[in-house]
């Protein structure tokens, strides 16, 4: 082989040589970019900081969770004592009714006398202006005035129907009060179920974001402490 066959095939080779190194960078994976400790740090204080947000978004809406809760206690505790005089409300009744059913029949049992015509006719009148009086179709005064011109005029009854009166408003009046309460228990009950909800959340994500922020540092001091040793070997 003559200098130019020579020459020849050490430029091929080289070129060979030099395929193959490109190849070998070009198959070589490119290298991570060094992280920058100011960026690093950066982004440790902004975690930081949102951590430390959410910490008192929690801690406020932990505090609401415990007035909402102890704003439903309260109303249980008016709803029950609004039952208790719900039920009171209902065995006074009963018994102003009692009474007066009482009287009713006496009543009765007295115009059930043998009378004369005349006083038959005024006993029927007389139980028909109590009749309409319960209706509230007259008033007390008429009814009282009634019972004077018929002469079946009873204070004793009179007193024992309005004492039934009163008592069934206020029975009426002890129902609506329960009824308001119990409303007003189970939107309190909601209210602090909704917030303790709310509260156990933000507490998660708190420490969620705490311990992220703690790892962000703890990167920082690790890529610290390895320049720091870097410098010191060079």
């Amino acid at each position: 082989m003559d200098a130019t066959g020579i020459w020849v095939l050490l430029v091929a080779g080289g070129f060979v040589v030099l395929a193959f190194l490109g190849l070998a960078v070009l198959g070589r994976p490119p290298r991570p970019p060094r992280p920058d400790p100011t960026r690093l740090a950066a982004e440790a204080d902004e975690l930081g900081a949102h951590a430390a947000a959410a910490e008192a978004e929690a801690a406020r809406a932990a505090a609401a969770a415990v007035e909402a809760r102890a704003a439903a206690l309260t109303a249980e505790q008016t709803r029950d004592a609004a039952w208790t005089a719900q039920e009171a409300a209902e065995l006074a009744y009963d018994r102003a009714l009692r009474a007066a059913v009482a009287g009713r029949d006496a009543d009765r049992r007295r115009a059930a006398e043998p009378a004369g015509r005349a006083v038959e006719r005024e006993r029927a009148v007389s139980r028909a202006a109590l009749s309409a009086y319960r209706r509230g179709d007259i008033s007390v005064r008429e009814l009282q005035e009634v019972f004077r011109r018929t002469g079946d005029w009873d204070p004793a009854q009179q007193e024992r129907e309005r004492a039934a009166d009163r008592c069934r408003i206020d029975r009426a009046t002890a129902r609506r009060e329960y009824d308001r309460a119990a409303a007003a228990a189970r939107r309190a009950d909601q209210a602090a179920r909704v917030a303790e909800v709310a509260a156990q959340a933000l507490v998660d994500e708190a420490a969620s974001s705490a311990a992220e922020a703690e790892e962000a540092l703890l990167a920082v001091r690790q890529l610290t402490a390895r320049r720091r040793t870097f410098r010191r070997s060079s």
